[in-house]
């Protein structure tokens, strides 16, 4: 890929995925309480233990990934970040498919009114969206020619 077609791509990717993570950051701060109560629900022991604590720091992470995906310097780790926040979440989502529980997202905003199967489904386009900046990213040329 050319470099103007890998930093159009790049510059799509983030801004989509600094949309997502700002917006759900946002959202689980505003709706705290109801964050943590629906953390708690969650069929995993840990997470349920430490659903205050994560009530503030995935929120926070969140806005982190969001900022280095904005700096420059910092937008490919913000893409490597992003992929592996979102990887964690399909994990999660996972368990909560095959728990068989009828528990509600944690997610904030209008994404919580997505299903499980649909939250699969759409954490995986954003990882894919994620990661293609990363596998396009334009190679650093080793020989300039002198002309």
């Amino acid at each position: 890929m050319k470099t103007f077609q890998a930093n159009i791509l790049a510059l799509i990717a983030a801004a989509l995925l600094i949309l997502l993570f700002g917006y759900t950051a946002i959202s689980k701060i505003l709706e705290y309480n109801k964050f943590v109560f629906q953390l708690k629900l969650a069929q995993i022991p840990m997470i349920a233990t430490l659903a205050p604590l994560l009530g503030i720091l995935l929120p926070v992470l969140e806005l982190f990934i969001a900022w280095m995906l904005y700096k420059d310097s910092l937008r490919i780790k913000g893409f490597y970040a992003s992929f592996l926040l979102l990887f964690t979440f399909e994990i999660y989502i996972t368990i909560m498919l095959l728990s068989g529980e009828k528990l509600p997202c944690t997610c904030g905003g209008i994404i919580s009114q997505m299903g499980w199967k649909t939250h699969l489904f759409f954490n995986a386009v954003f990882m894919i969206i994620s990661i293609l900046p990363i596998i396009y990213k334009p190679k650093p040329r080793i020989f300039t020619s002198a002309l």
